[in-house]
């Protein structure tokens, strides 16, 4: 059982890939015989290739639905399918496999089907010619589906084993799939997804698998660590966080390296000075590694040389390095840093394919502290939403100041949560949000709220931001005001739009049938509208000012429910609990790549002004107002009458005393003509008591 409430009429279709990585594991394996294969362990961010990008969801609960259906679980017996290319494994061709639980054969006559224990290969249960991941089980509600990537004469045939069981998840699910791989005849065995769940929560049982490939009984290799092989997957959806091992037909060639990682960041400070050329190169060669060339190019020119000798790096290890010649440079602006690692141990690379790397940096002349922002899709009526919020809750409890988040209330699962609006709907859309919980982080990272963690904080924390956002916020009564600027420090081409949403700290009506009974920073209203304004390209140093405004119209309403024909009419009323809660969040967004460059609340400039506008008899005209202003009021009996003009902190800047005045109707005119452009208060004081009402000076 998912711990996801799944959206079933809009899938997830939207997949972000991240930063390439690489992490050394050791060589192969156990093997009896003569060696057919060799194997090499990567956890690259990436599926093998970069060619399967789809999310991994159960197939009709945001799978795309082209995969192939090939049975559903439980599966007791094979599953004979045709492959689309011929493969060859241990030098024989073949055009169609058998699929049972975790294992690929292409021994078409096998008819003993292995049972779910995993054990050391070669084993009698497995038939010859297999690839195993020995111990998944394609039991109720799950599946097994097949899927053919890229182009002839270089597709991979991926049969997936689709929220399997395993032993050690309890309830919880594991994704793995067999990819085979046309021209190269290369195997991949993918890990993908995995969770751990028991009892509706989470929990940290791990797998217990056998990976490797049997040619007969007496020759297999497998990895180390089987048949107790854990995932090291996460519960991500997305390909970020997979792992693969991939057996390759032939002989280890002897000097073979590839470079993992130019481990530069992508922006830098020109005040910083030089900046270090570093990155990973991993050793993928049969033999030690004792010396390696390492050169760099900025923007084409010449090449800079790091000759490194003395190494002692093993065959499947990696080697972080560092080149002697940092790069230094002279202004600010745009680079591109070409990368190579050549001449392994003096010798020529066995394949040059994978010696080089290169990265566009920029260099600027100013930076920002980022302020990340946080976007939850969460609903009351939403069991697993629960214990998605207190995950975030629990990792921002202290470190809330460093951070903006947003909730977005939800129609589903069921009736869905009362305070779901039209907007919440259009943010979710804009991310392909099927199943919740579901978290942005700066539109990046999408997963589900109970797999944030504080290194992810703390990772999205540090990251530059070159633009800064000041707003401001003057609420009165029902009227919401926002003043935002924008400083760039460098271009941000495209199409980019600004976000303004008004969201109250702390609701409680909305509680359904969750648990939940208080929902903090709850949007009620985007002044932006959903899809945002844009603003356009930026440019480097030249700032951006908009103010809005917003009436919340009518009384306030409870929905009986998230369904569509109960969306607050925001025309016609509103569902905010208590304006005092009233707060507002502002961000810059690239709508095409929906990176957000910097997020901000609003500060509130009038806090220190009560308002006491509901219970007051007078009104002011013209407003805004310009040289000076009239404020017209009923008095019940004869009262003294001042009128003083105050800033949004509270200084008084203004005063009339107006004497006696009689009851009835009455006006008094106050003088603006030496005030600044901005909104002020307006105070009315009488013997019935002071009454206070905004004013906007132009």
């Amino acid at each position: 059982m998912l711990l996801l409430a799944i959206d079933t009429k809009h899938l997830f279709s939207t997949v972000k890939m991240k930063k390439i990585t690489l992490l050394a594991f050791a060589l192969l394996m156990s093997v009896v015989g003569y060696s057919q294969y060799y194997s090499l362990d990567w956890d690259l961010g990436q599926n093998p290739g970069g060619l399967n990008t789809d999310a991994e969801f159960p197939r009709g609960g945001g799978l795309p639905a082209d995969w192939t259906w090939i049975a559903s679980g439980p599966i007791s017996d094979w599953q004979e399918v045709p492959l689309p290319f011929k493969f060859t494994f241990d030098g024989n061709e073949y055009s169609r496999v058998k699929v049972g639980n975790g294992i690929v054969t292409f021994d078409l006559s096998a008819s003993t089907f292995p049972g779910n224990t995993p054990a050391n290969l070669p084993h009698a249960d497995i038939p010859n010619t297999s690839i195993a991941i020995w111990g998944i089980n394609v039991g109720s509600g799950d599946f097994l589906v097949s899927k053919t990537f890229g182009s002839a004469p270089n597709r991979q045939y991926w049969i997936q084993f689709n929220t399997a069981k395993a032993a050690g998840l309890n309830d919880g699910w594991a994704y793995w799939s067999i990819v085979l791989e046309e021209g190269t005849n290369n195997i991949y065995i993918v890990d993908q997804r995995n969770n751990c769940v028991q009892g509706g929560q989470l929990c940290t049982g791990k797998t217990a698998f056998t990976v490797g490939v049997q040619i007969d009984g007496s020759t297999a290799y497998e990895i180390p660590g089987s048949p107790a092989i854990a995932n090291r997957s996460g519960n991500d959806q997305t390909p970020d966080d997979n792992v693969y091992y991939a057996f390759y037909p032939g002989v280890q060639p002897n000097d073979d390296v590839m470079v993992s990682e130019l481990a530069l960041e992508r922006d830098h400070v020109l005040a910083n000075g030089a900046i270090d050329i570093k990155g990973t190169i991993r050793n993928i060669g049969a033999q030690e590694l004792t010396s390696i060339d390492i050169v760099y190019k900025v923007d084409g020119g010449a090449e800079v040389l790091d000759q490194i000798t003395g190494l002692s790096i093993a065959s499947g290890a990696s080697y972080n390095f560092s080149h002697k010649t940092p790069f230094t440079p002279a202004s600010s602006g745009n680079y591109s840093i070409e990368f190579e690692a050549k001449l392994p141990n003096g010798n020529a690379d066995a394949d040059g394919s994978n010696n080089m790397a290169s990265m566009d940096i920029r260099v600027h002349d100013k930076i920002f502290v980022k302020k990340p922002l946080y976007e939850i899709f969460t609903s009351s009526t939403c069991g697993p939403c629960r214990p998605g919020n207190t995950n975030f809750h629990d990792v921002i409890g202290s470190v809330e100041n460093e951070c903006v988040y947003i909730k977005y209330q939800q129609s589903w699962p069921g009736t869905g949560d009362p305070y779901c609006t039209q907007e919440s709907n259009t943010r979710r859309n804009y991310y392909g949000v099927n199943s919740i919980p579901r978290m942005q982080i700066d539109g990046g990272w999408d997963g589900n709220a109970g797999s944030f963690t504080s290194d992810m904080h703390t990772d999205a924390v540090a990251a530059p931001a070159f633009m800064d956002i000041k707003a401001e916020l003057v609420r009165w009564g029902k009227h919401v005001e926002v003043s935002v600027d924008i400083e760039p420090v460098t271009d941000f081409p495209g199409n980019n739009m600004l976000h303004i949403a008004i969201m109250e700290d702390k609701t409680f009506d909305n509680a359904k049938s969750n648990g939940e009974f208080e929902f903090e920073q709850v949007m009620k209203k985007m002044m932006t509208g959903g899809s945002g304004i844009n603003l356009g390209s930026l440019k480097k140093d030249v700032k951006v000012d908009r103010d809005f405004t917003w009436d919340f119209k009518g009384d306030y309403t409870l929905p009986a429910d998230g369904t569509q024909a109960n969306w607050i009419n925001h025309n016609l009323t509103h569902s905010v609990e208590d304006f005092e809660g009233l707060m507002v969040a502002v961000w810059i967004q690239n709508e095409q790549t929906k990176e957000v460059f910097q997020s901000a609340y609003a500060v509130r400039m009038n806090a220190s002004v009560t308002d006491l506008s509901a219970e007051s008899q007078f009104s002011i005209y013209p407003n805004p107002a310009d040289n000076q202003a009239n404020i017209n009021f009923e008095l019940t009996g004869a009262s003294k009458v001042g009128v003083s003009v105050i800033t949004t902190s509270g200084q008084e800047v203004q005063a009339v005393d107006a004497g006696m005045l009689n009851a009835g109707d009455n006006n008094v005119t106050v003088d603006l003509s030496n005030l600044n452009a901005g909104v002020y208060y307006v105070q009315l004081k009488t013997d019935f008591g002071v009454f206070t009402k905004p004013v906007t000076v132009k």
